[in-house]
């Protein structure tokens, strides 16, 4: 490796004072570091694409963040665990430094992690198309109100919801709002897909593990004010008789690992205890 990246929290002060510490440590041993924040990689790509690792010091968030900027440049993330919730993180302040060791020196491995696209279609033409790595999340815009939805697998009628939401989630987001709704924890190597309700009435179906060329199919069957949100962070408006259509995208995410695969089963009760 030549270059790396170090993305930070411009909302929490200690993580770009750590980010400055890395990059001090990773220049005294002759590599070029770009260091900054999600919205100064996006308003400078240039200066981000030749960064062969990026680095995410934060919690969850910062790491979805950083994952949207090696998406496009087909980055590796270690994520850097300096966060409330930090179920996506690698490695922490104290140990990010012996796993760049490992990494500069040619050891850890690499994931390949499935994304998931969401399209919105209106009177059949499209409307709205992004990626999520953690979820896809219909739901209400108003607190009283539920959302009444009719959901399609590959084009055949399933059941119709009344919930507070449904959620398509990727293997890496079923540790988030997934698991937080009763859905299952599956491996984050897995390419399998969730559908699960939130807080749905008087439905029995439970959270199901789809294939991963499985496309489900959502249409609203009420006016009320509803949203797809994709990671939490990224919001569309949805209107009555809209489509939204979510699948496995092309594009992956990848992370970088310092620990051995089981690593993620070693210190899975330990995670799930901290959210």
């Amino acid at each position: 490796m030549q270059t790396i990246g170090v993305l930070y929290n411009p909302l929490v002060p200690a993580t770009a004072q750590a980010g400055e510490r890395i990059a001090a440590w990773l220049g005294e041993r002759g590599l070029s570091v770009w260091l900054g924040t999600s919205q100064s990689a996006r308003d400078e790509p240039e200066l981000v694409a030749p960064c062969e690792l990026l680095l995410a010091l934060g919690g969850d968030g910062t790491v979805l963040r950083a994952a949207r900027v090696g998406i496009t440049h087909n980055m590796p993330i270690l994520g850097v665990a300096m966060g409330h919730l930090s179920f996506m993180a690698e490695v922490t302040e104290e140990s990010v430094y012996d796993g760049l060791e490992v990494l500069l020196n040619g050891g850890g491995w690499y994931d390949q992690r499935t994304l998931v696209r969401a399209r919105v279609l209106r009177q059949g033409q499209e409307i709205y198309n992004d990626l999520a790595l953690n979820e896809v999340l219909l739901s209400r815009r108003d607190v009283a109100r539920v959302v009444h939805v009719s959901v399609a697998i590959d084009d055949m009628p399933l059941t119709s919801y009344r919930a507070d939401g449904v959620l398509v989630s990727t293997a890496t987001g079923s540790t988030a709002y997934a698991l937080a709704a009763g859905g299952p924890v599956l491996d984050p190597r897995s390419d399998s897909l969730l559908l699960v309700t939130v807080a749905g009435h008087l439905t029995s179906l439970p959270a199901l593990v789809l294939p991963p060329a499985t496309k489900i199919t959502w249409t609203l069957d009420r006016q009320h004010p509803t949203i797809i949100s994709l990671d939490g962070q990224w919001s569309f408006p949805i209107e009555p008789e809209d489509q939204i259509e979510v699948t496995r995208a092309d594009e992956i995410c990848r992370f970088a690992h310092v620990y051995p695969q089981a690593h993620f089963y070693q210190t899975l009760t330990q995670r799930l205890r901290r959210q």
